[in-house]
């Protein structure tokens, strides 16, 4: 997906869980939702790159171990976006599987939750679907830690003050520690083509 500040030419390509409901409320504010071109929830393409032509282009990223655990946190045990679906209870008890699924057994079955719904499958998506397989076409690329500079530099070209604050952080917090070792596996080889393409932001942490 991408947004487009059509008079200031910026394109920012918004990763889900990696703060993209504050940085897009914090452009809002700043120049006004008129000003925008948003695309939808579609990964990278090459339409997408065709309606970012000539923009100054950025993305921000986030450790994919500590994203992935922002995701089950935010959207599993807090929105209860599971739950709370019919047709995703429905393909579950087919399944096997419950509607609120504990850490482990979420990510041991990480894919079969991601098939019976729609919105964890957008925040659980690897980056690399939004960013495409290679981020040389991006001018920049910030870390989620580097929310503040980023705020700066748009600042600076919008020339307005940006501030970004924290949305969407519902929901309890956890770490590597809260993985059995099944899951962790599980997670390991979901996560690596993202680790590669991070490979210069984030190191894995197995």
């Amino acid at each position: 997906m991408v947004v487009i500040l059509e008079p200031h030419r910026i394109a920012y390509f918004p990763i889900p869980k990696v703060a993209n409901t504050s940085i897009r409320g914090a452009l809002v504010a700043a120049v006004g939702d008129e000003a925008f071109h948003n695309s939808g929830n579609r990964g990278m393409s090459p339409l997408l790159r065709r309606l970012a032509r000539g923009c100054w282009k950025f993305a921000v990223v986030r450790d994919p171990l500590a994203r992935a655990l922002s995701g089950y946190g935010n959207r599993v045990v807090h929105h209860r976006d599971i739950r709370r679906s019919p047709v995703s209870r429905t393909l579950l008890r087919l399944r096997g599987l419950p509607p609120e699924p504990d850490l482990d057994t979420f990510f041991s079955h990480l894919r079969s939750y991601m098939a019976v719904n729609d919105r964890v499958r957008r925040h659980m998506l690897l980056q690399r679907r939004y960013l495409g397989g290679d981020l040389w076409y991006f001018d920049r690329i910030y870390r989620i830690e580097e929310i503040p500079q980023l705020a700066a530099d748009l600042s600076e070209r919008l020339g307005t003050e940006v501030t970004i604050g924290r949305e969407q952080t519902g929901g309890p917090k956890f770490t590597r520690a809260d993985l059995s070792a099944r899951s962790e596996s599980v997670l390991r080889d979901y996560l690596a083509p993202d680790y590669a393409l991070l490979s210069e932001y984030y190191r894995a942490p197995w």
